[in-house]
């Protein structure tokens, strides 16, 4: 794609290095000056054309760009997250759920370590949710960011 978008480029400055010929001998003459100008004009639109023809779009920029920077796509980080959250807040629950387990095994004094074990690991998995939230909310701000610096 990139060889036929090149040869394509290489055909319009062709076309338009004929153009501007043209109009630069129309202009010469100065009673076809009135035609040589648009005809110059158009010539330039070409040359412009062509560089088009021959840079990169903004999607293979953006990707080439995430590629270098080691980026993922985007979307795939809230998934991430909420998945860290879920672990978090999951093994906090099968802790508590063993510690409870040898603390009714093992009596009492056990039974409300257990408890407090389990508190303490529910709480942690809660608080590892919270800071994978943060940790995609930050990652959104730092993709707008960049995409933001992509589109300037």
């Amino acid at each position: 794609m990139k060889v036929l978008r090149g040869i394509g480029a290489a055909l319009v400055w062709l076309l338009a290095t004929v153009v501007m010929i043209v109009a630069g001998v129309l202009c010469i003459t100065l009673i076809l000056l009135p035609l040589g100008l648009p005809l110059m004009a158009l010539g330039m639109r070409l040359y412009a054309y062509g560089v088009q023809l021959l840079v990169p779009r903004a999607p293979e920029v953006k990707r080439g760009v995430r590629k270098r920077l080691g980026l993922r796509a985007r979307g795939s980080v809230a998934g991430d997250v909420k998945r860290a959250g879920k672990r978090g807040k999951k093994s906090g629950r099968k802790l508590r759920k063993n510690a409870d387990k040898a603390g009714k095994k093992a009596g009492g004094v056990a039974d409300h370590v257990g408890k407090k074990a389990g508190g303490v690991a529910d709480k942690a998995g809660k608080k590892a949710g919270g800071v994978a939230d943060k940790a995609g909310k930050k990652a959104g701000r730092g993709r707008k960011r960049l995409a933001g610096l992509l589109h300037s």
